[in-house]
């Protein structure tokens, strides 16, 4: 409803995907780039994620190729969260307490 007030020309558009924050934040605020179990990822932009992804993508094609020092994260480890461990299992429980706020709006 809101991005229709917004933009009223995508009136009838449907939304498949959307981003469900106002800045994503990684704990340390730092770019985390990697391999991990043959996948490879570069997550946390910490509000700056235009111009970092678009960096990194061009950055963790070369380090896909084996141009280790393209990642310049490459050795930053991932800060948890203070008491939790496991899976977060509190995901589905806060996507449906924001999409019930967005059915009310």
């Amino acid at each position: 409803k809101a991005m229709v007030e917004v933009f009223p020309q995508l009136a009838g558009t449907h939304v498949d995907y959307c981003w469900g924050g106002l800045v994503d934040m990684s704990m340390d605020r730092m770019v985390h780039a990697g391999e991990h179990d043959g996948l490879f990822y570069s997550v946390g932009y910490s509000g700056h994620g235009v111009q970092m992804a678009t960096h990194m993508g061009k950055q963790m094609a070369d380090y896909m190729n084996g141009t280790t020092a393209a990642n310049p994260w490459r050795d930053l480890s991932f800060k948890r969260i203070p008491g939790h461990f496991g899976p977060p299992w509190f995901l589905p429980f806060a996507g449906a307490y924001y999409k019930f706020k967005d059915y009310i709006k």
